[in-house]
């Protein structure tokens, strides 16, 4: 065979004898010139040995929380409170609750001053009288009776003299204002007789008096 065809064989090299021949380049002359020789990807977990990184060889504030197991690291101090935030918007009403069981009944209180007089005024009412005549035969006369001061007139009527039918006869009878005007009012009552008999007659007007703060009617 001559020495043109001649091939020479070259024995292929194992990852780990790279490894090795590394290592070994390493310390013989320094880590600067072993990592210019090591290929990319040729070192991983199973060529670290245990405990090989230290502090040193770790770039400060490099490190991120996501590099460390959970619960490694401690938690710090809690933090001042910050400033309140704005309030929210109003929400809406909530719904109605149901209601809650009756209270207690309070005390009684104390009983309150009594109260001016109703209107009718029926507790306190009074009656007056006036006698009027004799009169002539034949004649028509009127009296008055006047309720006292504070008092006003709730009904009234006339009594006449004579007993025999048709001896007298009342014309009218109604409540007056007491001046004996004849003029209808609030204060007195009010009658007019007339006298069909021969002799002179007399009668009597009556007034149911009652107090009052105020009266409406004529």
């Amino acid at each position: 065979m001559s020495a043109v065809n001649r091939r020479r064989r070259v024995p292929r090299v194992s990852p780990s004898m790279v490894v090795a021949s590394v290592a070994l380049i390493a310390a013989l002359t320094g880590t600067s010139y072993a990592a210019g020789l090591l290929p990319a990807g040729s070192v991983g977990t199973a060529q670290l040995e245990p405990n090989a990184v230290v502090s040193s060889k770790v770039k400060d504030h490099s490190l991120l929380a996501a590099d460390f197991k959970a619960g490694q690291l401690p938690a710090g101090p809690t933090g001042p409170a910050g400033p309140a935030g704005p309030s929210g918007a109003q929400g809406s009403a909530g719904l109605t609750g149901p209601a809650g069981p009756a209270g207690p009944a309070g005390s009684t209180g104390p009983a309150g001053s009594t109260g001016p007089a109703g209107a009718d005024g029926f507790a306190s009412l009074t009656y007056v009288s006036a006698d009027f005549g004799p009169f002539p035969a034949h004649t028509q006369e009127g009296g008055e009776a006047v309720c006292t001061s504070g008092r006003h007139v709730v009904g009234g009527g006339v009594l006449t003299q004579s007993s025999n039918p048709g001896d007298q006869a009342i014309n009218s009878t109604y409540p007056s204002d007491g001046t004996g005007s004849g003029d209808q009012g609030n204060s007195a009552w009010s009658a007019y007789v007339d006298n069909n008999s021969a002799t002179a007659q007399g009668f009597t007007v009556y007034a149911v008096c009652a107090p009052a703060g105020s009266v409406t009617g004529p």
